[in-house]
């Protein structure tokens, strides 16, 4: 997730946002297919991991890369990793952030002019 500003947003903001691009491009029928949750979101870390049926996965993909702006934020999600668990998204998460602190580089984070 790459974000204009650090800016705490709440759960229910992303998930609107999402939802939103769901119904947007995808319509209605194929949104109420895709069983979404919030597992977790760090903006200050970049990071998130949400939760979809494995059927619409790419429909969830497509409608996170399609988000701009969220509450007048410019914000742009960039999906690194899918997997069948949250356990083993777990780890590649922490995988993730442990290799980005030990180069003392967030590359997740970045202005955008």
């Amino acid at each position: 997730m790459i974000s204009e500003h650090i800016k705490h947003l709440n759960n229910q903001e992303i998930l609107n946002s999402i939802w939103a691009s769901l119904w947007k491009y995808f319509g209605l029928k194929e949104a109420s297919r895709v069983g979404l949750w919030l597992v977790d979101i760090n903006f200050l870390e970049g990071f998130g991991i949400i939760r979809c049926s494995h059927q619409t996965k790419e429909v969830v993909i497509s409608a996170l890369t399609l988000i701009t702006e969220i509450s007048g934020n410019k914000i742009v999600f960039s999906p690194i990793k899918t997997s069948g668990t949250i356990r083993s998204i777990q780890i590649t998460k922490k995988l993730f952030l442990d290799r980005n602190n030990k180069n003392n580089k967030d590359i997740q984070i970045m202005e955008i002019s």
